[in-house]
Order: C-alpha cells, then structure tokens, then sequence
C-alpha cells in the first residue's frame, strides 16, 4: 500500500472517517475521544503496516514493547547501573537482533566467508538465510532508540501510557519512509484534542499534490532511463552516464521527498506536523550546506545520537574531525547492507572532512577582502557541489564496488556509445524543472519574495492538475525508493 495508488486513498477516506466522524458522534468526552483516537490510529498503523507481511506488525511490536518498558526503568530508577543496562538492552535489541539480523546478517556472512574462501581458502563458515528485509526497519528502530537514549540523557520523561508511545513508533504516514520522528517533537502531539475545523487543508491539499508530483510525475519518468544506463553501463556514452548521474538525484530525491511532502499531508489531516525533511538541496553551495538541507531528519539524528555521543567538536581537532567522518560512514551502512554504501558514506565523511580544514585554512591564513569574488565563486561552489553529489550517489545505484568502478571509469573515459535522443528529451526538461523550482523556492523562503496564490483559483486548479498528472502518470507502479532502506 503506497501513498500514490488507489488502495491508499481508500484506507485514508476510511480512516478519516473513522476519526473526524464516528469517534466524536460515539464519545462525547474529550478524555475518551483521544484514548479511541490513539486507539484507531494505532490499529489503523499497524494494518496499514502489516499490508506488506503480517509478520512486520510483530516485529515492531518486539521493539516497542522492549523500548516502552525499558524507558520506565531508565526514568523512574535512581541506579546509574540499571539504568545503563536497560538503555544497552533496547540499544542491542534494535541494533543487533532486529537491525543488525534482518537488515546486516547475509551482507557481513557473505562478506566473512569471502575473506575466508579467497584470503585462506577455507569454505563458507556461515549460512546466508532466506530473510525478508522488514519495510521501514531502518526508520523506526532508529525512532525508538532516540527515545530510551533521550530518557537517559534526562532530556524527556518516560511516556507511561503504551497506546500513545506504540503509536509514536508505528505512525502510518512516516512508518516505512520517515522522516524520522523523536518523542520530543511528537509525543507532546498527541495530549490534545484536535478539531476539524483547525486543520490546514489547503496547505495538506499543497504538500499532497507537489509530493505526488515529485514522485509520478518526475521520479518515475526518469527512473526507466536510469535503469537501462546503470544496468549496463559499458554500452552508453560517457555523456550518456554522466546524465544518469545526474537523473538518479533526481530520482532519488523526487521519490523521498515526495513521500515526505505526502507524508506531511497526511499526518497534518489528523492534526499532526510533521517535521521538515528536505530544503532545496538542490541550491546547495557545498557538500555541507547539502546535509543541512538533505534528509535533514537522519542528519539531525546522527548528529544528536552518533556524532555528539563520540564528542562531537569538543574531543579535539583530529578527534573532532574523525567523529564526523565515522558519523557519516554510519549514515552510509543506514542506507543499505552493501560495501557501495559504506564507500558512500566515507566518501561524505572525507568531503566533510575536506571542507572543514579548507574553512579554517581560510579563517587563519587569507585575510583580505575578498566580496567582490563571491557571485562568480558561488556559481563554482554550486557546480562543484552539484557534479561530486552526482558522482558519489552512483554508489547508491551501483550493486557492487565492481560495478561502481565501471560506472566511474565510463564516466571519465570519454567513450562512445548509446545516447538516445529520448533520453534527453525526458531527462533535461526533468532536471531544469527541479533545479528552476530550487532556486524559487530559496528565493520565496529563504529570501521573503512576496508570492500570493488567490485560494479560489488554486481550489479549481487542482482538477486540472489531477488531469494532467494523469497523463505523465508511467503504466507500471514503481515502488518508493527508501522502502529498501
């Protein structure tokens, strides 16, 4: 069940329902109709998770029930030493038996017998098992760790009725695809009553409509052109692979953010807010400004919980420098059990790295006055920006390392080979649509340019824009891209 089929949009008029009309005709109390709200909802989450495989819905409820009562413990014991060890279990409970085995178990067994069959010529030590990687395991897991490690940090109380906090964890708009949620920002949410009339739905209706115009419209017309280009690299142009570079950031930030844009819209027809998730990446003038504005929720998380954990900037230069590094080397293996992902993540971490020591190399040693510099040196910045973010993120394409450096050897080859004009008709209205549509949303938000829409006529034109959707709409359903993750 995804959010651009009609299944979906079914389950969402029942739900709505179900939520805005019969609960308040049933409950006329206010303490009642959020119990049987929280209720709905999380009965609601939980069929709308187990849609997938009915054995999703216990292994989310393992990690809540684990996390729920461990987070009692934390809070309400004075011992520093039960304490520890209950934040270890959820911690070894997520990371290691639900994570670690469903997500990482065939990727280091594979690898080990690897080393063992090549480096000693031993054979394979470990079995690889027939196992099903849980949709959004990588999402929630990393949710509800965020809430036992901020109990013990003393940041948040424990919450102490099960209902609310299994419905913090399995929430249908953000469960399989994020953006990652913490108790802090959500959980509060969820004490008030809310009422129909208070909801935004002309900025839902907004965020629905450009979310799912990110991911039919233009995530799914540039996905087959991707596919035959990466799929066989050693047949296409350099130009050719150099396009599909480019089109797979595309792709995979239409399809994610547009999930998250819809995800927004739907969370806020309940009455909840979600948070931001991306902010024009695209406009980005290096490869740190684009982690400030790219999944920024996984950023934040990793800087809350990884980066900060290890020191952050306070253990010292060299130490500083290493904990960043390490960091993003993690965020890569979040992505996906496959050494292309950790060459990704390490390839961010010493870009990161690099940009750190050229800013201080610049704060100490170049004193003069060099403004009138800045307009010509931001278009190289954002050049620079744009061509190594399209040359690293082949790594999320790529199956193997192998393959990763076929696509980079093609890449900087010069060589002949397959470009069809299609391709090009497609990809590069695709490309200028998005980085256009960057650029004013960084002036319109980031920059206050004054833009008014007369609601009437944006009401009337979303039959027009269903229509035309319609027509850009690819015959075959192409699944989000994070789901995997």
């Amino acid at each position: 069940m995804i959010f651009s089929n009609f299944e979906f949009f079914l389950f969402l008029v029942i739900v709505f329902f179900l939520h805005w009309y019969l609960i308040p005709f049933l409950y006329k109390d206010a303490d009642q109709q959020i119990r049987a709200i929280h209720i709905l909802l999380l009965i609601c989450s939980y069929l709308f998770y187990m849609n997938w495989d009915w054995r999703f819905g216990f292994l989310i409820f393992i990690s809540t029930a684990i996390d729920y009562y461990a987070g009692l413990i934390i809070f309400d014991t004075t011992s520093e030493k039960v304490r520890r060890s209950a934040l270890w279990i959820s911690l070894t409970v997520n990371l290691v038996f639900i994570l670690g085995f469903f997500k990482y178990y065939n990727f280091f067994s594979s690898s080990f017998n690897r080393i063992m069959q090549e480096g000693l010529g031993f054979p394979n030590s470990l079995p690889i098992l027939d196992i099903v990687l849980p949709v959004g395991v990588s999402f929630y897991t990393f949710q509800s760790m965020s809430y036992t490690i901020d109990i013990y940090r003393k940041i948040i109380p424990s919450e102490k009725s099960f209902i609310k906090f299994a419905l913090f964890v399995s929430f249908f708009p953000q469960l399989v695809a994020g953006p990652i949620v913490t108790a802090k920002t959500f959980i509060p949410q969820l004490s008030s009553l809310k009422k129909l009339e208070e909801i935004p739905f002309r900025k839902s209706f907004r965020y629905f409509f450009m979310g799912y115009f990110k991911k039919v419209v233009l995530s799914d017309n540039v996905s087959p052109i991707v596919d035959l280009i990466f799929n066989n690299p050693e047949s296409y142009s350099s130009i050719a692979v150099w396009l599909a570079a480019f089109l797979f950031c595309i792709q995979i930030y239409c399809d994610f953010s547009g999930y998250t844009d819809m995800a927004y819209s739907v969370a806020l027809l309940f009455g909840y807010e979600l948070p931001e998730n991306f902010r024009m990446p695209f406009t980005s003038l290096s490869i740190t400004e684009h982690w400030r504005r790219w999944h920024i929720t996984l950023s934040t998380w990793l800087r809350d919980y990884v980066y900060i954990s290890m020191g952050g900037s306070r253990a010292g230069v060299l130490r500083h420098r290493f904990n960043l590094m390490f960091t993003m080397f993690v965020g890569g293996i979040w992505h996906g059990a496959n050494w292309t992902f950790a060459v990704w993540g390490l390839s961010q971490g010493i870009l990161l790295f690099t940009e750190s020591l050229l800013k201080d190399f610049r704060i100490k040693f170049i004193k003069f006055n060099y403004d009138f510099l800045k307009p010509s040196m931001n278009v190289f910045r954002w050049f620079y920006t744009a061509i190594l973010t399209a040359l690293f993120t082949t790594c999320f394409r790529a199956d193997s390392l192998e393959t990763e450096w076929i696509i980079l050897g093609k890449m900087f080859s010069n060589q002949d080979g397959i470009l069809r004009p299609y391709m090009l008709k497609t990809g590069l209205p695709v490309l200028a649509i998005v980085y256009i549509t960057h650029w004013m949303g960084h002036f319109i938000y980031e920059k206050n340019w004054k833009v008014h829409i007369n609601p009437r006529l944006e009401f009337v034109s979303y039959p027009m824009l269903i229509l035309l959707f319609s027509l850009f709409t690819p015959d075959i359903v192409i699944p989000f891209v994070y789901f995997q993750f």
